[in-house]
């Protein structure tokens, strides 16, 4: 099962943090994006992190604006195991639009 929703990027956070638990190095990686609805307004402000994005799409995952895939999934291993969640699965960068212009049949001044 899967859904679409377009979302805007606004910062990508991509470091290495070091464990206070294990004091083991590890890759945080982490999305703050809007979710827009259909018409293009705000609709919430969020984070998508790391357990919430598939590995393949981490280095794509740029600010801008896309259409991003959603597909429930169930982890066989981590935090979240066996729980039911929402996982990134897609992107596709959706082009700026353009400003109105001024129709060709209005009259000149």
């Amino acid at each position: 099962m899967s859904f679409s929703s377009t979302i805007q990027v606004l910062k990508v956070e991509n470091e290495e943090r070091i464990s206070k638990r294990t004091q083991a190095a590890y890759n945080h990686f982490a999305a703050r994006v809007i979710l827009l609805t259909d018409d293009g307004e705000v609709d919430t402000v969020g984070v998508i992190n790391s357990r919430r994005i598939t590995p393949e799409l981490r280095d794509s995952m740029k600010l801008g604006t896309y259409r991003a895939t959603f597909a429930l999934k169930v982890p066989d291993f981590g935090e979240d195991k066996g729980d039911v969640v929402c996982m990134l699965t897609g992107l596709v960068p959706v082009p700026p639009s353009k400003p109105a212009t001024q129709s060709s049949a209005a009259p000149k001044p």
